[in-house]
């Protein structure tokens, strides 16, 4: 095993999976709000709430939601994301059946999209999963929200996660 560390090569049991980081994102369960009007870490846009212990929730006891007739209607939350690290964001969302522009995923920090996905009607809770490989060390925005077909419609939004592979780290077991 020495002369294989020695010459750059690194033994691992068969199966091994890689680790994942911590998040860049924070209470993407919605959890850690205490009111129906959304807070840090979130900001919402447009009109924008959270239901609190409502039983609308995908997992837990609470939820974000959007609902409008008209504009633009979502929320965000500010992530700090390393060049050239691949993320993975996903979340469970569901809305009126009339929803044809809602969107989700990455902007860059000046508000614009850089990595997203649309969706329209979705009558139960479904993830949706976007990635980012991004060129700069910087911060971006997670975002979900939809564009209002000029008659009562919502989203709502829950299990937001950031995920991204560690970078591998070999420990070797030492003597004390």
């Amino acid at each position: 095993i020495l002369a294989a560390l020695l010459a750059g090569c690194v033994l691992a049991p068969a199966g091994t999976a890689a680790a994942l980081c911590v998040s860049p994102l924070r209470d993407g369960s919605f959890e850690g709000q205490r009111s129906r009007f959304v807070s840090n870490p979130w900001v919402p846009e447009g009109r924008a709430g959270i239901d609190i212990r409502r039983g609308l929730s995908s997992r837990g006891a609470n939820n974000a939601w959007a609902r409008n007739t008209v504009g633009w209607n979502g929320i965000r939350q500010a992530v700090r994301l390393n060049a050239g690290t691949v993320y993975t964001l996903k979340a469970h969302v569901r809305t009126s059946a009339n929803v044809r522009d809602g969107y989700f995923g990455f902007r860059n920090p000046f508000q614009r999209p850089v990595s997203e996905v649309r969706f329209g009607g979705l009558l139960t809770y479904r993830e949706l999963r976007v990635r980012l490989r991004p060129a700069r060390t910087r911060t971006y925005y997670v975002f979900a929200g939809f564009w209002a077909p000029r008659q009562d419609s919502w989203i709502q939004v829950d299990h937001v996660r950031v995920e991204a592979p560690c970078e591998d780290v070999i420990l070797n077991p030492v003597d004390d």
